[in-house]
């Protein structure tokens, strides 16, 4: 009988995670395990022959990790009372075969791939950035919430959201006073990240997600080497306005499975 086990100690369970790893498993973990502690009660292991399951339970779903033997399969999960997120980055020319996952009960449900800007190749156009003010926050995360889909946004909590606020990392687009559309960005050593940008329903086709973007590059330019962002395969427009801002992919996909 194959049981799920809570984790009791979060320095054995990183050790466990460097072997696997050195084992060369396969997995779709790339995160350093140290990151977990602080979320130790909300993962769960289930060890078996070949391999181990990790599941990271949060409010709406269960992110799934796995780590098994090359000439392992996958074995069935036991029930779930909330959906199960499986999300694997490879490289385009030799993507993830997820037959294997099908096979257990998962359904494909979005791929994303990620595009690259030189900093090198922009403009050096002068703009006037404008930011979104901190008593935005909830506003702002209320037009994530609608924006994005639930399961892999990785939408910021309210007090990270009033960090990035206050730190100038949220650029704003306003109408008559009224907030139309952000851009919400981090920093990766020297590479900047765009993590959400929302263009409200009223204010789209008027180029605003362009210029966003235009803001963003301008801000970051002198201090990063690249620019960097996740985009849907099936957001033709948003693959396009990149495209003519010079973007291009990197080689990474990163497929998402869903089991209900």
């Amino acid at each position: 009988m194959i049981t799920m086990e809570k984790i009791p100690d979060g320095i054995q369970w990183a050790d466990q995670i460097a072997q696997y790893l050195s084992k060369g498993m396969r997995t779709n973990f790339y995160a350093s395990a140290e990151e977990f502690l602080p979320e130790l009660e909300q993962i769960s292991k289930l060890e078996f022959d070949g391999g181990c399951y990790l599941f990271h339970e949060k409010e709406d779903q269960i992110d799934f990790y796995f780590f098994m033997e090359k000439e392992a399969s996958p074995i069935e999960i036991p029930e779930m009372d909330k959906p199960l997120v499986l999300e694997q980055v490879a490289l385009a020319k030799n993507p993830p075969d997820s037959g294997e996952w099908e096979a257990i009960g998962f359904e494909n449900y979005l791929q994303r791939k990620r595009l690259f800007l030189s900093a090198k190749k922009t403009e050096t156009e002068q703009r006037e950035v404008s930011f979104a003010k901190v008593e935005e926050a909830e506003e702002i995360l209320g037009m994530m919430e609608q924006a994005f889909e639930p399961y892999t946004s990785a939408l910021p909590d309210l007090e990270t959201l009033k960090k990035d606020l206050a730190e100038n990392r949220v650029i704003a687009v306003r109408e008559y006073e009224k907030l139309i559309g952000f851009l919400r960005f981090g920093r990766e050593k020297k590479v900047s990240v765009l993590w959400q940008i929302v263009v409200s329903p009223e204010g789209r086709g008027k180029g605003i997600g362009n210029s966003l973007v235009r803001d963003w590059v301008f801000l970051e330019r002198e201090e990063v080497a690249k620019f960097q962002l996740w985009v849907r395969e099936d957001n033709p427009p948003a693959l396009k306005m990149y495209e003519k801002l010079g973007f291009l992919p990197d080689g990474r996909i990163a497929p998402v499975l869903l089991k209900k």
